[in-house]
């Protein structure tokens, strides 16, 4: 289904502007680069799966988070994204799977590198105090973005992969597929928050400042 969108205010280019070198940035990680000419290392990739798992793991509570303080115009938007992303745990930890990362490793929570540590609690202070847009563009706008795009381009190596299989590469076609929709859905629920009064500014540098975590949280738990 087609998402109906509304005309950008200024702002919006503005934004997009902002975040093209840091988005870029994130592509051009070695975990992404890797990914996409098929040529991971297992040991690495298992590090970094559960490196950064806590970023997926606690993404639908940082979803329920926003729906409780959600305007009446975001709350079908996030109702849906919490089904939709409590069911990506599990893709990832299929990926995992993929790649003979042991359960446990899942299981037993292991400390936060302090990259991903960082970019773990900017996302939760901006769910749970942020103005609204800010929260929005941090979280859905600027994350799933990412991850869609990241996804579009792992697959073009991964796709070829047939140690790691259909389940190996579950979580990434997910996000290949449907992600494009979901930022402009945020990006709805974003304007409208400025139109009330949020900051245009302030909701660029929250989109910028996530994406800015996110990249060296992508290098370091990929790191050798």
């Amino acid at each position: 289904m087609a998402v109906r969108t509304t005309p950008h205010p200024a702002w919006v280019a503005e934004l997009d502007a902002a975040l093209k070198p840091v988005r870029q940035a994130i592509l051009d990680t070695p975990v992404v680069v890797d990914a996409s000419e098929n040529r991971l290392q297992e040991g690495r990739s298992q590090n970094f799966l559960v490196a950064f798992y806590p970023i997926i793991r606690d993404f639908p509570r940082w979803l329920e988070t926003l729906l409780e303080r959600s305007p009446d115009d975001g709350r079908t938007f996030f109702r849906d994204n919490i089904r939709v992303e409590r069911r990506h745990d599990a893709m990832w930890r299929a990926m995992g799977d993929g790649f003979n990362v042991p359960r446990e490793r899942f299981q037993v929570p292991e400390p936060m590198i302090s990259e991903v540590q960082a970019f773990h609690a900017y996302l939760t202070d901006m769910c749970r105090a942020a103005p609204f847009a800010s929260a929005v563009a941090a979280t859905n706008y600027a994350v799933e973005g990412a991850a869609q795009n990241i996804s579009s381009k792992a697959l073009r190596g991964l796709e070829k992969n047939q140690k790691i299989g259909p389940r190996g590469r579950w979580w990434l076609e997910e996000h290949a597929k449907y992600d494009d929709e979901h930022p402009l859905l945020a990006l709805e629920i974003m304007k409208s928050c400025v139109a009330r009064g949020d900051s245009g500014a302030a909701t660029i540098e929250a989109a910028h400042r996530s994406l800015s975590l996110m990249q060296p949280a992508m290098v370091a738990a990929y790191a050798p």
